[in-house]
């Protein structure tokens, strides 16, 4: 098979004419003169004219294969089928899948360590004249993470896994939209996966038919190796019974274990709940089933660590990591009538070591009916938790104290039909069930940029917090906390609502979440200037901007001084479901596309199946030559009569 790079160079071809054109303007007849006394000369005459018109003849064969050969060089032949780096310029996505089943072996070796190798592969094999991107699988609502060979390269050097979920549609989606803005090549798409289910349904599985011709232009090579179907047991995330853990409270964790696909194992499996490098707490569970572990007393600060089970399938998720804060139990005082069930709850939690009752002047808390001396306890840079009076009546002069203090909302009493619900997701488990019949309305008296911490389900708030210029907490609620007002007193959320109100909410705002799924938007404090990560090393980091970490393990935020926030990284649950899916609901993404397969784990085998617009090998090379050697015999020839015809001209 012969093709041309440039075959509009063969007009050169047409250069021959102009040799032949001079060859035949220097032809002249000879004039006839009859010279009998040079008779004798005549044959010697024509044997020397037979010696010219042979070397013309070799000459202008010459110059004539030279035009031909350096018109055909231009052309750019090629010959034959050609390797992997003898094809058209092409554009080439790489689709890469770095989610948590990527660790599983095949052999001795991890799938993400082959997806890598092969990669590196595409690049060897790429030219100068391809456009080389790559896309992640865990970060499909990004375009190319890195574009050109060298950012393709660096990044293979630093892959990770990361503990997020895949979406493989969505990464070959923006691979195709990349591919469509490269008319002038060859599209080329090669995706690296391991065919997990859950991979192909996170994004729309709808085929991409916005781009109709890049499917139709578009060759796509999957190497998704063949793995031996398993079930898998994982840890789930582990949970203190309380939050935020008191200073020396012993706490119950639970630790639910999890099995997905094939048949569960019988027997119990360890559980291990490790802080630093030892194991503090053991315990046993069957799959399917909780286990529960005693957390012996915290100092104060942040804890770290991790639980762990016995490997059961895939490695990766027999481990989780938790971050939890331990704080000491809050010093709480009453002003005013607090009534008999308000009296109770705090009574049990004092009994239970979650919060200690003492005189307003040691207290850090203060929880105010009708905000009794709610001006004195901001003034002090205490929390004060204002809880309304039952009576209507004793509204305006709660309002005249809120406008003393300084604090910006106001209460109005209406009438409601019916009666009203916390919205769904309230902080604690229960509250959205509970009936309140008696619901005052928080306007807001100017601008506030306060804290909605509970909202009615019409989105009204419910519970505010606020802080003064001086950094003193104000909470008010809504509801008087008597059993005529709502369910709540009466109720068994009581005691964890009044917990999380004066042990978390009044002290420090609602704490926010500490465990997260991987790259999951992280919000870090406005003086963050550091974080560490799992290994130890630390980087820069830019307070109050948006944070994503893809490792799982545990991190902390720095300051100039040291540690103000910590969190851990896990992998989503569903990850650990190693279910495979089929090739066709791949295929259905781009279903105009060419596919192709490759279950092989021979490197050989990836070389000669990638970049398949070959046009053979060039043959340029040998033509130059072969030009080469030409010139030099035309320039002998054409030089070896000269003398001859300087002499006899002479």
């Amino acid at each position: 098979m012969i093709d041309f790079l440039h075959p509009l160079l063969g007009l050169a071809t047409l250069a021959v004419a102009i040799p032949i054109a001079l060859h035949l303007m220097r032809r002249r007849e000879a004039r006839r003169v009859s010279f009998p006394a040079v008779r004798y000369l005549r044959q010697a005459e024509q044997r020397h004219a037979q010696r010219l018109r042979l070397r013309y003849l070799l000459l202008l064969s010459a110059r004539l294969l030279i035009i031909l050969l350096l018109a055909v060089a231009a052309m750019g032949p090629l010959l034959g089928h050609g390797g992997p780096t003898d094809h058209r310029p092409t554009a080439l996505a790489i689709v890469m899948d770095e989610s948590q089943s990527a660790s599983r072996l095949l052999g001795d070796r991890r799938l993400l360590d082959l997806y890598a190798e092969r990669a590196r592969i595409d690049l060897e094999q790429a030219t100068a004249d391809d456009r080389v991107a790559l896309f992640s699988a865990v970060r499909s609502d990004e375009a190319a993470i890195a574009l050109g060979a060298a950012a393709v390269r660096e990044y293979l050097v630093s892959l990770r896994i990361a503990a997020a979920r895949a979406d493989l549609p969505g990464a070959i989606r923006q691979a195709a939209a990349w591919l469509g803005s490269e008319r002038e090549r060859a599209r080329e798409m090669h995706v690296f996966t391991d065919l997990q289910r859950v991979s192909l349904t996170a994004g729309a599985s709808g085929p991409t038919e916005e781009m109709p011709e890049v499917g139709r232009s578009l060759s796509v090579i999957v190497y998704a190796p063949d793995v031996a179907t398993q079930g898998n047991g994982a840890a789930g995330d582990a949970e203190p019974e309380v939050a935020p853990l008191i200073v020396g409270l012993q706490t119950k964790v639970s630790l639910p274990l999890h099995w997905f696909g094939l048949e569960m194992p019988a027997g119990s499996s360890l559980v291990r709940l490790v802080k630093g490098d030892d194991a503090i707490v053991m315990a046993e569970a069957a799959f399917g089933a909780t286990a529960l572990l005693s957390l012996p007393p915290q100092d104060s600060g942040w804890v770290q660590g991790y639980v762990e089970i016995d490997r059961h399938g895939l490695a990766a998720d027999d481990r989780r990591y938790f971050t939890w804060q331990v704080r000491p139990a809050p010093r709480v005082a009453v002003l005013g009538d607090a009534g008999g069930f308000l009296t109770h709850a705090l009574d049990a939690l004092e009994q239970g070591g979650r919060l200690q009752q003492v005189e307003p002047a040691a207290a850090e808390v203060w929880l105010a009916t009708a905000a009794t001396r709610l001006e004195a306890g901001l003034a002090t840079g205490r929390s004060v938790i204002v809880v309304p009076p039952a009576d209507p009546i004793d509204l305006p002069r709660l309002n005249s104290r809120l406008g003393r203090a300084r604090v910006p909302w106001r209460y109005r009493s209406e009438e409601r039909r019916g009666v009203a619900h916390l919205a769904e997701g309230a902080a604690v488990a229960g509250l959205a069930a509970l009936e309140f019949r008696q619901v005052y309305r928080l306007i807001p008296s100017g601008f506030t940029q306060d804290t909605a911490l509970l909202q009615l389900s019409g989105a009204e708030p419910w519970l505010v917090r606020g802080t003064t210029a001086a950094g003193a907490a104000y909470l008010l609620l809504a509801s008087p906390l008597t059993p005529e007002a709502s369910e709540l007193p009466v109720s068994a959320v009581m005691v964890p609502f009044l917990d999380a109100l004066v042990g978390d909410w009044a002290r420090r705002g609602r704490i926010g979440p500490t465990v997260f799924e991987g790259l999951a938007p992280i919000r870090l404090p406005a003086r963050a200037d550091q974080v560490q990560q799992p290994d130890g090393s630390r980087r820069p980091a830019e307070g109050g901007a948006w944070y994503r970490a893809a490792e799982a393990g545990n991190y902390a935020v720095l300051d100039g001084e040291g540690r103000i926030m910590a969190f851990s990284v896990n992998a989503p649950l569903i990850e650990s479901d190693l279910t495979p899916g089929q090739p066709s609901e791949l295929e259905r993404i781009l279903p105009a596309a060419r596919w192709s397969w490759q279950r092989e784990t021979s490197l050989a085998g990836w070389q000669q199946g990638i970049f398949r617009t070959r046009r053979g090998r060039p043959a340029w090379r040998p033509l130059v030559v072969l030009f080469l050697v030409l010139s030099i015999g035309e320039a002998a020839l054409a030089a070896a009569g000269r003398p001859r015809r300087e002499t006899k001209r002479q």
